[in-house]
């Protein structure tokens, strides 16, 4: 039995046929994938289908370390080289986000679950008087720079006072 989370992701779902593989496997025909899981509508782009014995240039930990980009522990790798006959690799994208739980035949077996693993750090701890709700009171001293612009704003408000009574007197 498989019971897959409501959206499940990152996962791959190993599975082992211990019989000859239905026909229309490889094309993941209706009736292949329902000898498979029997009455479960899976979204066939994320399920592969492979015989270890005919991968001839690596192994199937290899071919999913490769083919994947999923990480497999050394236990995990020596479970996957003991595998002979036909295994089917679901990736948790087959299943639409939703939680469900398939009833295998008899003749097919869950071997393992593939999981990524989480590359997010735990935050650090922030330990400055703020972050415990003390807010420091003393304010900076203004520099040179701003008291100047203070200076020179005020002395133009000035000039522009002037001015407009000059302009006023003379109107």
């Amino acid at each position: 039995m498989i019971n897959v989370p409501a959206n499940d992701h990152g996962a791959i779902y190993v599975l082992e046929l211990n019989r000859p593989a239905p026909d229309g496997l490889d094309d993941k025909t209706d009736a292949a994938m329902m000898a498979v899981f029997g009455n479960v509508v899976l979204n066939t782009d994320y399920v592969d289908a492979i015989t270890p014995g005919l991968l001839v240039d690596m192994s199937l930990p290899d071919f999913i370390r490769n083919g994947y980009d999923m990480p497999v522990s050394d236990i995990q790798a020596e479970n996957l080289r003991r595998l002979i006959g036909t295994v089917v690799l679901v990736m948790s994208a087959a299943f639409r986000d939703g939680a469900i739980n398939i009833d295998l035949p008899s003749d097919v077996r869950l071997v393992m679950v593939l999981r990524e693993t989480p590359t997010m750090a735990a935050p650090r701890p922030i330990t400055t008087d703020s972050a415990f709700g003390t807010v420091p009171q003393k304010r900076k001293k203004p520099s040179d720079a701003a008291m100047s612009g203070r200076v020179a704003t005020y002395a133009l408000l000035v000039l522009f006072a002037l001015v407009a009574v000059m302009i006023w007197i003379a109107g």
